[in-house]
């Protein structure tokens, strides 16, 4: 008997756990973490009124809808199906926006090493997705 590892069911798992983690850890603070305020203090984020309370439920948002785009994706055996993953495929465009979003933010206040890291989750996610389509 020959093992296959589906990889689509890993990289469901592996989105839901990123994106799962990260909302959860969000919403149960039921408030904008002082980190996250600091951090963007500085930036024309904050001259917006909210700016900072909304872009962080904006990412709060995209990370949920990334980890119930996988649940649904799940529990749908996307990962059996040969043909279009529909909602496996808008999770992976969710987490494309959610990255470029973390990159353009990380760049406004000058945080290089998130920049960089976020750049590479974008362009990791870009090829998971055109290697699991194709």
């Amino acid at each position: 008997m020959k093992f296959k590892v589906n990889h689509t069911f890993l990289v469901q798992l592996l989105f839901l756990s990123l994106a799962g983690i990260t909302a959860w850890q969000k919403i149960s603070g039921l408030a904008v973490p002082p980190w996250f305020q600091h951090k963007f203090e500085n930036s024309f984020i904050a001259a917006v009124p909210f700016g900072i309370t909304f872009s962080f439920l904006i990412i709060t948002f995209l990370e949920l809808s990334i980890a119930l785009c996988m649940i649904y994706s799940i529990v749908k055996q996307e990962y059996k199906l040969q043909e279009e993953k529909l909602i496996f495929n808008w999770g992976l465009d969710l987490s494309l926006i959610l990255f470029l979003l973390l990159f353009f933010g990380s760049f406004l206040v000058g945080d290089y090493d998130n920049g960089a890291l976020d750049f590479l989750y974008f362009i990791g996610t870009l090829l998971i997705r055109k290697k699991l389509i194709s």
